[in-house]
C-alpha cells in the first residue's frame, strides 16, 4: 500500500472531486452556499508556492483525501495561523494513514513556506489532531461549538 501526496493546481484533472468531496461534506453548513463561488475558494486555495495551498493524497493511485492550509479560518484566533482546513479522507481509506500523511506532508510544506505553526478547528476530530500532536487551544463545550487545535512546526 502507497500512499503520496501531491499539491493541487487549478488545473488539476481531480480538482472537481476535491471540489464535490468539500460540497458534499460541509456546503450544508452555509446557508449562502453557491457551487460558484466554493469552486473559486478552491482553486485561489491551490498555490504552489505560498498560503494557501492544498494537498492531495493517493493511495496506490487512487485520490482518497485532501488537506488545505490557509490563513483565514477562525475569526476567534484571527492573529494566529495557519490554519489547516477541509481536511477529509474517503471512508474506505480511513484508518490506514492517510490522514496522518495528510497532515504530515502539509506540516512540511507550511514549514518550507515559512510557517512556525499550525492552527486547526474541528467538530468531531479533536482526539484524532492530539494523537498526530496538536494541543487543544479551546476545548468542545455545546454540540455547537469547535475545538480549536493547535502545533508548533
Amino acid at each position: 500500500m502507497e500512499i503520496a501526496t501531491a499539491l493541487l493546481t487549478p488545473d488539476s484533472p481531480v480538482i472537481e472531486t476535491v471540489l464535490a468531496w468539500h460540497w458534499h461534506e460541509w456546503s450544508a453548513e452555509d446557508a449562502d452556499a453557491d457551487i460558484e463561488k466554493w469552486r473559486e475558494r478552491l482553486h485561489s486555495r491551490s498555490r504552489l508556492d505560498r498560503v494557501p495551498f492544498t494537498l492531495v493524497a493517493r493511495l496506490d493511485g487512487d485520490i482518497v483525501g485532501c488537506v488545505t492550509v490557509c490563513d483565514d479560518d477562525d475569526k476567534r484566533y484571527a492573529d494566529r495561523g495557519p490554519w489547516l482546513s477541509g481536511m477529509l479522507v474517503i471512508g474506505p481509506a480511513r484508518n490506514l494513514g492517510v490522514g496522518r500523511r495528510l497532515l504530515r506532508d502539509a506540516a512540511a510544506h507550511a514549514r518550507g513556506l515559512g510557517a512556525t505553526e499550525l492552527w486547526l478547528y474541528t467538530a468531531e476530530a479533536a482526539r484524532f489532531y492530539e494523537r498526530c500532536g496538536y494541543r487543544l487551544a479551546h476545548q468542545k463545550h455545546t454540540i455547537h461549538d469547535n475545538a480549536v487545535l493547535w502545533r508548533e512546526l
